[in-house]
């Protein structure tokens, strides 16, 4: 699209760009006189008639993604991956197995337009009607089956407490919330609204329990880790959820004495419940520095990324007390680039430092890492890349 309208800019450009640049002059922020009088200072980027006509589509494309993600979490609330299945179906034959009175024209048009975007394949029945069924991306969006399912990851993400989160972002970042937006649309910081409604925390550790899955190759590896230098010890996860991680890591690694250490509430609701034989769970508080177990190896995957600094070296200093002077503490979180050093394939990670600060965290360079460290009395002796870029090695130790 944009090559062609490229093309066609010219000579429409007086007809169509100009009142469209009057248009996005008028869109703009409106703010009080000391800041207006500071913009109008400024030197403006104008742009050609070639690069409005490459642009303004890039535009609309980055603005729309919202319509995507909530036509996607529509299906997965509706149930629609698991209704078609292997098959190929209509419509009507979709919502004869919803409950309730389905506005099919509705569920039709956020089919199509999902269509479009890989989540089904589109096809036309013998009536001229639209046929779906799934490709592969779709079929990550089944629940109940003996493989991976990324539908709490929608639900997660796309549930009103958190969608609500998003529209505070604005306000956050001009300094008019003294609370990170999670906190504010919501009334409670994160992890305390997951306390209070189990619905809702149910699909974030179901989705933390994913990612785990997925990134089990990664830190069950002794390539990446190095597990067999710490035979016969033992490591602590905080903050380890359902347990799966210390579950593989001591699968791979029977010398090693592992433990899972999470909130009572979770603990609780995974005792006798698929809890692996050869992890010790542990309830308790990571602030609490009485709390955390003693072992020799502190491990933290995806945690200290949902704290800023404060906090994140309050918990690095608990997780001090429960080691001896040569143990460590092993963190898997991003790494974000260095100023000047982003590339396109960081994204990923800059989008979630994004949600990260929208429930009150935050993703750190490598000399924010050190600082953090620093602060709590450690040193950041290694980072190890790895092929996930949301799961770089960090290991410290006891300055």
């Amino acid at each position: 699209l944009a090559p062609k309208l490229g093309r066609v800019a010219q000579p429409i450009a007086p007809a169509v760009f100009g009142p469209l640049r009057q248009i996005c002059d008028s869109c703009g922020p409106q703010s009080d006189g000391a800041v207006s009088s500071a913009h109008a200072t400024m030197s403006p980027y104008l742009l050609s008639p070639e690069q409005l006509g490459s642009a303004l589509p890039h535009v609309l494309q980055l603005a729309e993604m919202h319509f995507q993600s909530q036509c996607l979490f529509t299906v997965v609330k509706l149930g629609v991956p698991n209704i078609i299945g292997d098959e190929t179906l209509s419509v009507p034959q979709i919502a004869a197995n919803i409950p309730g009175k389905t506005n099919e024209d509705a569920l039709l048009r956020c089919m199509r337009l999902l269509a479009c975007t890989g989540v089904f394949e589109e096809s036309a029945g013998q009536n001229a009607e639209c046929l779906f069924c799934l490709t592969p991306t779709g079929a990550l969006l089944q629940t109940g089956l003996a493989q991976p399912s990324m539908a709490c990851g929608i639900t997660h993400w796309m549930e009103k407490p958190m969608w609500n989160a998003w529209s505070n972002l604005p306000d956050f970042v001009a300094g008019n919330l003294d609370k990170p937006p999670f906190e504010s649309a919501n009334g409670q910081p994160v992890f305390d609204y997951y306390r209070d409604h189990p619905e809702s925390a149910d699909t974030f550790h179901e989705f933390m329990s994913a990612f785990s899955t997925a990134e089990l190759p990664i830190v069950a590896s002794d390539h990446f880790v190095n597990w067999e230098s710490m035979a016969d010890k033992t490591v602590i996860d905080v903050g380890g959820s359902l347990g799966f991680v210390m579950g593989a890591v001591a699968e791979q690694f029977p010398d090693l004495t592992c433990v899972s250490f999470d909130l009572p509430e979770v603990i609780e609701s995974i005792e006798g419940d698929g809890a692996s034989e050869d992890v010790e769970l542990v309830a308790g508080d990571m602030f609490d520095p009485s709390s955390i177990p003693k072992g020799d190896v502190i491990f933290m995957k995806h945690i200290l990324q949902n704290w800023p600094d404060k906090e994140a070296s309050r918990i690095l200093k608990a997780c001090s007390a429960a080691i001896p002077q040569d143990g460590k503490v092993i963190v898997v979180d991003p790494v974000l680039p260095d100023p000047g050093k982003a590339k396109a394939h960081h994204k990923q990670a800059f989008c979630y430092d994004m949600l990260s600060m929208t429930i009150g965290g935050q993703e750190r360079t490598h000399g924010q890492w050190e600082a953090l460290a620093h602060s709590a009395g450690f040193k950041l002796e290694q980072v190890t890349k790895t092929p996930l870029p949301l799961c770089q090695v960090i290991v410290l130790t006891k300055g």
